[in-house]
C-alpha cells in the first residue's frame, strides 16, 4: 500500500492511494469526512452494517469516524479527499 498527500491548501488536502491485487488496508477511521474517486481497479470497502463494491469511475463519500477495512479486487488507485487536518487512524 502506497498512500501519499499530492495536494493541500487551506481547507482540503488529496491522498493518491495505491494498492495491488490481494493487499488489504486494515480496519480504520478518518478524523473528517472522506470522499474517495477510484481512478483504476476494483475494491469493496466493509463497514460494520454493509460492504461497497466501487470499480473505476466511482465514487463513495465516507462520513467521519466511520471504521471500514479495504479489500482490493484489482489493482487499484483512488483519489481521497480530506480536510486538511484531518488523519487516519488504523484500529488496533
Amino acid at each position: 500500500m502506497e498512500m501519499k498527500e499530492i495536494h493541500s491548501n487551506d481547507r482540503y488536502k488529496v491522498l493518491n492511494v495505491t494498492l495491488n491485487v490481494g493487499e488489504k488496508m486494515p480496519l480504520h477511521e478518518a478524523t473528517s469526512d472522506a470522499f474517495v474517486i477510484l481512478k483504476k481497479g476494483k475494491g469493496r470497502v466493509s463497514f460494520s452494517d454493509r460492504q461497497v463494491d466501487l470499480c473505476a469511475g466511482e465514487t463513495l463519500l465516507i462520513k467521519a469516524h466511520d471504521q471500514h477495512q479495504l479489500e482490493v479486487l484489482e489493482d487499484f488507485s483512488s483519489f481521497i479527499i480530506l480536510d486538511k487536518e484531518a488523519k487516519i487512524d488504523f484500529v488496533k
